[in-house]
């Protein structure tokens, strides 16, 4: 037995993230001085303001350790601020000049997406979302396998 990596779904998703991530990651840190993990943190407190950090890695899935490195240098930077909330809570949102450079990063993220995209329908996309998110729902039902 032996997988086949040109079907196997995991795999596929695995090395079309990483690329995508990678390559994103080094484009974002040669033209704004961030990575793609503080970039997906920086999205997140947009989203949502004036929300604590543990609240975005239990959102997107991310290591807390990654979160908070991601967080200190969007704070030192003045991309993101911050306010405590109760005794060991901290809350942030985005700065003004948070704001700029995600207006920055998003219309590249937003061209990235356009051509990883390309040669897709408008009814393809809304399927291949329909499924991607289908995919999320059934997460819990995968992590119980084998246990």
């Amino acid at each position: 037995m032996q997988l086949d990596l040109s079907t196997y779904v995991p795999g596929l998703l695995l090395w079309l993230s990483n690329r995508v991530s990678s390559s994103a990651s080094s484009l974002y840190n040669e033209k704004f001085g961030i990575g793609v993990t503080e970039w997906r943190v920086l999205s997140y407190f947009k989203i949502y303001p004036w929300t604590t950090a543990s609240t975005a890695c239990e959102l997107m899935g991310l290591d807390k350790g990654a979160v908070s490195r991601s967080i200190s240098l969007l704070v030192e930077n003045g991309w993101l601020d911050s306010r405590p909330q109760g005794l060991r809570k901290i809350e942030y949102h985005v700065t003004p000049a948070g704001n700029k450079l995600h207006n920055a990063v998003f219309r590249l993220a937003m061209a990235r997406e356009k051509a990883l995209l390309d040669g897709f329908s408008a009814s393809e996309r809304e399927v291949l979302i329909a499924m991607l998110k289908r995919m999320l729902g059934n997460l819990d039902g995968v992590q119980r396998v084998g246990r």
